[in-house]
């Protein structure tokens, strides 16, 4: 429990930096939150190819997280080291998938994800091809994580399938927000969504 707590209260210094400073608060308190999520799930989690591979894919947000916020924007790097951590996310999700193919799942998300690209698609420019292939992989992974909510119903998978839906949720508020232009509540926004994404994430690990 106070585990857990020191995450949300460095999530909440990091979100309160961003709109207030100082600049030191923000740039440490984004990593670490996610570095604590690691130990937890280093700590917490079951000596699994599941945790494990949950347990990279949080080192790659931690990469992008610090590609994203460098002062001189990182934006390609962050990009694709976010796309390898939803691949693994992907690969863990489905690697617990067993069951019937529930097929009305991935034309929700899909017709979804379609409708975010196409509102986004004016703005791209030269990431046209870069961020169509990020929001189809992680689609996917919500779709994977679904599959294995409808099949398993376990607590597990729900918090697979919750993190997973809410990494789309902040990801989509982030693309607005970079290629529509910024609005105030956009860091609390994306943030929020984010790091009780990656905690969903990282209590799937749980026993």
């Amino acid at each position: 429990m106070l585990s857990w707590l020191a995450v949300c209260c460095s999530g909440l210094l990091h979100i309160n930096a961003a709109y207030k400073g100082p600049r030191w608060q923000f740039y440490l308190f984004k990593p670490l939150t996610i570095l604590l999520m690691m130990l937890i799930a280093l700590v917490g989690g079951e000596a699994n190819v599941y945790t494990y591979l949950i347990l990279v894919g949080l080192l790659f947000s931690l990469f992008g997280d610090v590609f994203l916020m460098l002062p001189k924007d990182r934006f390609i790097p962050g990009l694709l080291s976010f796309l390898i951590a939803h691949i693994l996310y992907s690969v863990a999700f489905w690697q617990q998938f067993d069951g019937p193919m529930i097929w009305w799942l991935p034309s929700l998300i899909g017709a979804a994800s379609v409708i975010v690209f196409l509102l986004l698609l004016p703005n791209l420019g030269p990431l046209l091809i870069p961020v169509g292939i990020y929001i189809a992989v992680i689609a996917q992974m919500a779709w994977g994580a679904g599959e294995f909510w409808m099949n398993a119903h376990s607590q597990t998978a729900a918090y697979a399938f919750g993190g997973a839906l809410l990494f789309m949720v902040s990801d989509t508020v982030l693309a607005f927000e970079r290629f529509k232009g910024p609005f105030r509540a956009s860091v609390l926004l994306v943030m929020s969504t984010y790091f009780c994404a990656q905690g969903l994430i990282t209590l799937s690990v749980m026993p």
